[in-house]
């Protein structure tokens, strides 16, 4: 869920230091993956999903331009590491706009790019229960591997 924000609180952060956040983040990821590799002997890699339950408007322009810059960087840097990306529970007007650009992507974006309805994660007002019920961690895995079938 998109955290909350403040009026003016964006206008703090200029779009170089989201872009250099949002490469740190990928970093780490990638960090984590590898050493489930190793540890485990079974390649681990990385899905973004992104839950917009509850986003009523467009990101502004310079969130939309970090994000956009750092996924194209994090593609130079790490070629192999650019796998799928998730966007679940888009609002059904948006999911018709998306529906209408998506072949104007190129093939590789439109490959990786996945508008999925999670009615589990979008129920979930925190994440908190997934770490301490068993029953919402069990729901919320079994819809996790759902999606990336």
């Amino acid at each position: 869920h998109p955290p909350q924000s403040h009026p003016g609180e964006q206008d703090k952060v200029s779009v170089p230091q989201m872009v250099e956040f949002f490469l740190y983040v990928k970093e780490v990821h990638s960090l984590v993956a590898n050493e489930r590799s190793a540890r485990t002997g079974r390649l681990c890699g990385v899905v973004f999903a992104n839950d917009v339950t509850g986003v009523r408007s467009i990101p502004d322009s310079r969130f939309s331009k970090a994000l956009s810059t750092s996924s194209e960087q994090y593609e130079k840097l790490y070629p192999s590491m650019a796998g799928q990306t998730m966007i679940l529970n888009l609002p059904f007007i948006l999911q018709a706009f998306v529906g209408l650009i998506k072949p104007l992507f190129p093939k590789t974006v439109q490959d990786r790019l996945m508008f999925e309805s999670a009615p589990v994660l979008a129920k979930l007002t925190e994440l908190t229960p997934l770490t301490t019920d068993p029953t919402s961690r069990k729901s919320f895995l079994a819809e996790v591997t759902k999606l990336l079938r």
